[in-house]
């Protein structure tokens, strides 16, 4: 019986193989990609992903269909997790990441998801956070969604920065709930236009949004806001680019 579920779209230059039920990304014709879709006995925090928390933070397999990565924070308020592939990428290429991610405590927690010119922030930190209407930026290049529970609502928001400059802050019509997951897509053009996209819906493009010629990580980061540890699943991370 043929596969009809299946299509294929050219984005950027690159080819895509896109699951029309899911709509999600499940192959890419590109020179370089960087795919993970957490089915191992355990996360490879050795070779593929650098992976750093503060106290008893900690990533693991997590056993679910299809396979998931698990971050566990710490149990005290702001310990953070950072999970990140290395600098591997450059903004001048044409870079996507995609990323399907449940937070399961959305009124105790902050994260980001996207791309950010570190592995990792200064301990009680991520690249973005986000207390009542403003954003306080770590990162000196990044383009992220993130939640923060900080603010009055547990929005998904989008920005970017470039070289320290901060882009307007979209907010998207998705208010997060516990445990549900959401597609998250970024996409920095060659020319660095930043593009936002929620559960493959456009949200937001910012024009040189990100500093040219830098490079950056994927970057996944979970904190803390209370006296308890947290949870976060990882359906999938894929990532890739134009050239090398």
């Amino acid at each position: 019986m043929p596969v009809t579920n299946i299509r294929a779209q050219w984005v950027n230059g690159v080819l895509e193989y896109r699951d029309s039920r899911t709509n999600e990304v499940v192959d890419v014709l590109a020179p370089m990609k960087k795919f993970d879709d957490f089915t191992g006995a355990a996360v490879d925090t050795t070779n593929d992903w650098t992976f750093a928390a503060v106290n008893s933070g900690a990533i693991a397999a997590n056993a679910a269909a299809g396979g998931h990565a698990r971050i566990t924070t710490g149990a005290a308020d702001d310990d953070d997790a950072e999970l990140a592939s290395g600098l591997i990428f450059n903004t001048t290429k044409g870079c996507v990441l995609e990323a399907r991610i449940a937070n399961n405590d959305v009124d105790a927690t902050a994260f980001n998801v996207g791309f950010s010119d570190a592995t990792g922030e200064a301990a009680d930190k991520l690249a973005i956070t986000f207390a009542t209407a403003t954003a306080t930026t770590n990162a000196s290049n990044a383009a992220l969604f993130f939640t923060d529970k900080d603010a009055t609502t547990n929005d998904i928001r989008c920005m970017s920065v470039n070289a320290d400059t901060d882009s307007t802050i979209y907010t998207t019509s998705t208010t997060l709930a516990d445990a549900a997951f959401h597609t998250y897509r970024v996409v920095i053009d060659t020319n660095q236009t930043v593009s936002f996209y929620l559960d493959n819906a456009h949200v937001a493009s910012i024009s040189e949004g990100i500093a040219a010629a830098t490079a950056v990580t994927t970057y996944v980061g979970f904190i803390n806001r209370e006296g308890a540890a947290n949870t976060l699943d990882i359906d999938y991370i894929r990532a890739w680019a134009l050239t090398r």
